[in-house]
């Protein structure tokens, strides 16, 4: 039988221990969390993110939108301003797989990334044999490459210009423009004079997506940190074996941020900053409000109209200027896009200068549906749904070398936006709500259940302690007998 003094000593020494751990748990849980969401977060081969880092496995979709000039007769022989239909969305399932990995001492990974696209025509508002017309592109490209050059490559390729019969105009199908291309007279002589002069054409079709669907090679090759350092998180080191593009000038031209699909955790209310390979820029994009998905709460980050602005409305905006600024609202592509007189802007040429908007009719710009947001967990950096929305512009103006460009107006005319969406699934969102919710609140609760336990055997003891204290104790020799056993004793004797 196990004795009071045992007892007192079992509940002491367990209230104490327990409360003991308890109080540390109070103390240090947040830390203790910081820590298992750290090792969970750190992407490795065999980490519990690395598939879903691998493929993505979320919905993603491509929303294209292109301008159709309704008036191109009239923008050529009268100045007209271009009247665009917009036509679409042509929508497109996306997929991401990331291949030819090499996992680095340095806690970086090195990859390649495939994206396929597949047509999705239930989901789409116009059909791929769709005619769409738009500014030939080849033409002006070419244009912009002889810029430089003798004048005997420029009459060389006025007579080219005119024995083809090129315009300034083209109508092909939404399909030949988005990624199957068409063959045009210019690029194929483009793909003979790179023998004879100093250029480079990497097409031999043109589209704006040509070649890029199932490519492992057109994305370019990253470098990434897989959060060892769990502020490192997702930084993009190199592209393409460097750290800084020709498109802009120094500090522009820096390969700064995530590549959007990872972003270090414990996110502020301040700004993420990703890389965007299509436009050779990094984007910064500022806290909008709190949002929350599937119960899941989140942080929206959204542009506004100082990402492209001008250098006189956001003076760090001074070196994506690429020699004369663009008007605000527009960023210069031309060094991105092999020489081409490409304009990236939002959609609709949301924030453009006003008169720059003006130079066409049909653009209705719309903050809601046309800027460019993302929503990110705070804890854990997990993206929870991206709008990422963009228009490419081409610049039509007056060339004195080219005989058919002479007397054109001065006019930014949009070509086609795109829309890429990313959404959590429920059923992701309830894993991240267990690391990102449940888990601390398991630990939180935890330690105080093990500090109130503790406290509570403890207190269990001491009283168990007063309890024996206050009991009399007993005296030496024999118990005394009643008066009645007394007699009866000495009666018999």
């Amino acid at each position: 039988m196990v004795s009071s003094a045992a007892c007192q000593r079992g509940l002491l020494v367990s209230g104490a221990v327990t409360l003991l751990v308890g109080v540390v748990a109070v103390t240090l849980h947040q830390r203790l969390y910081d820590s298992i969401l750290d090792k969970r977060l750190h992407l490795t081969p065999d980490s519990e993110g690395y598939e879903f880092w691998r493929t993505l496995p979320v919905p993603i979709f491509m929303k294209f939108y292109m301008w159709n000039v309704t008036n191109s007769a009239e923008v050529v022989s009268s100045h007209a301003r271009p009247v665009l239909e917009q036509l679409g969305p042509y929508v497109y399932s996306e997929k991401h797989l990331k291949v030819n990995m090499t996992w680095n001492a340095n806690n970086t990974v090195t990859y390649q990334q495939v994206k396929t696209w597949h047509f999705e025509p239930d989901l789409s508002a116009g059909r791929l044999d769709d005619n769409v017309t738009s500014l030939n592109v080849p033409l002006l490209a070419a244009a912009a490459l002889i810029k430089d050059m003798n004048l005997l490559v420029k009459f060389m390729f006025n007579e080219l210009v005119n024995q083809v019969g090129s315009q300034i105009f083209v109508t092909k199908t939404a399909r030949e423009l988005l990624f199957d291309g068409y063959d045009d007279p210019l690029l194929e002589a483009a793909a003979v004079a790179k023998y004879l002069a100093n250029i480079s054409i990497p097409f031999d079709r043109f589209a704006w997506f040509y070649s890029r669907n199932g490519s492992n090679y057109y994305d370019g090759v990253f470098n990434m940190d897989t959060g060892a350092e769990v502020t490192q998180l997702g930084r993009l080191h190199y592209w393409n074996t460097t750290n800084a593009t020709a498109a802009f000038q120094p500090p522009c031209n820096m390969i700064n941020g995530s590549t959007g699909e990872l972003f270090p955790p414990r996110r502020r209310r301040d700004h993420v900053e990703l890389y965007s390979t299509d436009i050779c820029r990094s984007l910064r994009i500022p806290y909008k409000e709190e949002m929350s998905v599937y119960g899941l709460g989140g942080y929206r980050y959204q542009a506004d109209e100082m990402l492209f602005a001008a250098p006189q409305t956001n003076p760090d905006n001074w070196c994506f200027c690429t020699g004369d600024c663009p008007p605000a609202g527009l960023l210069n592509e031309t060094l991105c896009r092999f020489g081409v007189p490409a304009f990236v802007s939002f959609p609709h040429m949301l924030y453009a200068d006003p008169a720059v908007l003006d130079q066409t009719v049909g653009q209705e710009p719309n903050e809601t549906l046309h800027n460019f947001n993302i929503a990110v967990e705070p804890l854990t950096g997990v993206p929870l749904a991206v709008r990422a929305r963009l228009q490419i512009n081409m610049l039509l103006r007056p060339d004195t070398d080219v005989v058919l460009l002479r007397n054109v107006s001065t006019v930014y005319v949009p070509m086609l936006w795109f829309e890429n969406t990313v959404d959590v699934t429920p059923a992701i969102a309830a894993r991240f709500s267990v690391i990102a919710r449940v888990l601390p609140a398991v630990l939180s609760a935890g330690s105080v259940t093990l500090a109130a336990l503790g406290g509570a055997l403890l207190v269990a003891g001491l009283l168990l302690v007063g309890a024996l204290r206050s009991r009399p104790a007993p005296t030496d020799g024999e118990p005394l007998l009643d008066d009645s056993t007394a007699d009866g004793a000495a009666g018999e004797r």
